[in-house]
């Protein structure tokens, strides 16, 4: 049986090298999946509101039917934290250069994506909502074994019998988030989620040896789906 301790130099550079290919050759219109499950961790106090999400929703949702959507334009986003949940042991030991990181990255992401609709504001008042958001789990890819598991035959089965046992292939990272929006004036609750994404094994882009990429490309897709479910509930859509 061939183990990643068990290849030599030569073919792990083979494999590296077969790997740059496939990047390219396996290109997939998501980088990220949804995970099976995910765990709070507390940041959100309350989650009775919260029901499983739908179609392309987050894993836990609510949104505030009475809330009027249509009326805020300005957002006042509070520092993302970090919290790990019970399974967010990484977060718990990561470095600070890599925590800072990966936060300013988010925010900068949701910045960019809700700009030109929202002017991000420093003060509460009418027609302000708060965003409290936090990251509660994000694993790194172990980048030798995802290469592995991606071009040896041997370790690609083991990876394909994993990610159907687990939902997640060998070496690939993942991350989780809580996000809820608050009216500025009075506190209630417009609306709040709880999601996991995993990353593929193939992107279709020359990413695979950045260790983050899944954590970010999950970012990339809450960022954007954030700014989607906003634009549907300021059309009135996207409430049941």
């Amino acid at each position: 049986m061939i183990t990643p301790l068990s290849i030599t130099i030569s073919s792990t550079n083979a494999a590296l090298a077969i790997a740059g290919l496939l990047v390219v050759l396996g290109g997939c219109a998501e980088a990220t999946y949804q995970g099976r499950h995910v765990e709070t961790s507390g940041f959100l106090g309350d989650y009775t509101q919260l029901q499983p999400g739908k179609d392309n929703e987050a894993l836990l949702i609510y949104v505030n039917s009475k809330a009027g959507i249509r009326r805020y334009d300005q957002i006042i986003m509070d520092p993302i934290k970090i919290y790990p949940g019970t399974g967010g042991t990484t977060l718990r030991r990561m470095a600070p250069a890599d925590a800072k990181k990966l936060v300013d990255y988010f925010d900068a992401t949701i910045r960019n994506q809700l700009g030109g609709k929202y002017q991000f504001v420093t003060h509460p008042g009418p027609g302000v909502m708060r965003f409290r958001i936090a990251l509660t789990e994000a694993d790194p890819a172990i980048v030798p074994l995802d290469v592995i598991s991606s071009v040896l035959p041997p370790a690609v089965a083991l990876n394909a019998l994993k990610t159907m046992a687990v939902g997640r292939g060998t070496g690939i990272g993942e991350a989780s988030v809580e996000f809820e929006a608050l009216d500025t004036a009075t506190g209630e609750r417009l609306g709040a989620f709880v999601d996991k994404r995993v990353g593929r094994k193939y992107t279709g882009r020359f990413d695979k040896f950045n260790r983050w990429r899944a954590v970010q490309d999950a970012f990339d897709y809450w960022a954007q789906q954030l700014g989607n479910r906003l634009d549907r509930l300021r059309e009135g859509k996207g409430i049941e």
